[in-house]
């Protein structure tokens, strides 16, 4: 080995110990590491992305705005202001989540309600010259430590085009694999790079979305990743049947539509064994018992339900009529188990959550032998 590859091991070496956060920033302004950086070995424990910024182990950020100035000004929507969305040439919010470059990844599957909404707008412009404005993209680097450092450019002008060059410059040209532990997804259009190795992925959680592209994390994380170890989505009857979410390991399954309940139907579709499903009614669960000990479920099957207390329901007074009128094996103060034929027991715990100040019941139902 001569001088130099001693040399680039070194600094390899020295990168990987490094905080990612920190490792970025410094090859950003030292050019001579960058393609050593792209060789050593990385890790991350926590990656956010939304469509204006991301996230590193939770504690430093980056994020894009657009410094627009007009050379006159006209209310409501050409005012010189510092924004968080991209705008057309007229001022409109543009719809920049159709607009789709080499290696992005749309993770809505459906635009056509916000497509509809511009193309309105549009129209109320037809045959007007768009205003003189210049627009300036700033992005915003934020450490750990809460120290803020400002870059501006005024060749990118639009916050997906500077998202697209950041993520290559950061995440794209690996030569090997790299790994995330949690990837947070709140991005319409994951502006993602076109080349080198894709991350190994443990556990992902999807933020809201009109209807989730579940399917696009196969072209976001490597082959390996798969299945991944805890998949964490909102409700939703069109994705219940997908590959990635059958095979997770772990599975959560959450509603975030207030005084919404689940769908009885969509729970009985999935058929992974180790979920944990928030936001669900008493009467709900209580529903799935039943159709459990009618029918049945695998040896192993383990849920466990996050059930919003409501004034006027008692969980004790559900599993008090659950004990006269189901087979008891037997039950204590926090528990109960069912006979369920000669080869298998249901077991219900439950109780209040120590994590909500008891203003959620527990619930945890498991098929045992």
């Amino acid at each position: 080995m001569d001088s130099k590859e001693q040399k680039d091991k070194l600094r390899q070496a020295v990168l990987e110990y490094m905080d990612p956060s920190f490792r970025f920033h410094l090859t950003l302004h030292v050019p001579a590491l960058r393609s050593i950086e792209k060789e050593a070995r990385l890790h991350i424990n926590q990656l956010v992305f939304e469509d204006t910024q991301f996230f590193i182990n939770n504690k430093t950020k980056y994020e894009l705005k657009i410094d627009r100035k007009y050379a006159i000004e006209e209310h409501p929507f050409r005012i010189s202001k510092i924004i968080g969305h991209d705008e057309n040439a007229f001022g409109f919010p543009a719809n920049a989540n159709c607009i789709v470059m080499n290696g992005d990844v749309c993770m809505e599957k459906d635009n056509t309600r916000s497509t509809r909404s511009y193309q309105r707008l549009m129209e109320t412009v037809k045959g007007e010259e768009p205003p003189v404005c210049e627009s300036t993209l700033k992005l915003t680097y934020i450490t750990g430590y809460g120290e803020i450092t400002i870059y501006a450019s005024s060749r990118i002008t639009t916050i997906y085009e500077g998202m697209k060059v950041l993520i290559g410059a950061l995440f794209g040209g690996r030569k090997m694999i790299w790994s995330v532990n949690s990837m947070g997804m709140r991005t319409k259009n994951l502006r993602w790079f076109e080349s080198g190795e894709k991350p190994f992925v443990r556990n992902v959680k999807f933020g809201h979305y009109e209807s989730v592209n579940v399917d696009g994390l196969t072209l976001i994380c490597h082959p390996t990743s798969f299945p991944l170890k805890i998949l964490n989505v909102e409700m939703d009857n069109r994705i219940l049947d997908k590959e990635i979410l059958v095979n997770a390991e772990y599975l959560i399954v959450r509603s975030e539509m207030v005084g919404q309940d689940m769908n009885y139907l969509d729970l009985l579709m999935i058929s992974n064994q180790k979920i944990r499903i928030k936001g669900i009614s008493l009467d709900t669960v209580a529903g799935l018992i039943e159709c459990w000990l009618e029918h049945g479920r695998p040896v192993g099957t383990c849920w466990l339900f996050e059930i919003p207390q409501v004034a006027g329901e008692k969980l004790s007074r559900y599993i008090k009529n659950l004990r006269m009128n189901a087979q008891v094996i037997e039950s204590d103060r926090r528990s109960i188990k069912l006979s369920m034929g000669r080869s298998s027991i249901l077991s219900v715990v439950h109780g209040d959550s120590t994590l909500h100040d008891n203003e959620i019941w527990i619930v945890i139902m498991e098929l045992q032998r």
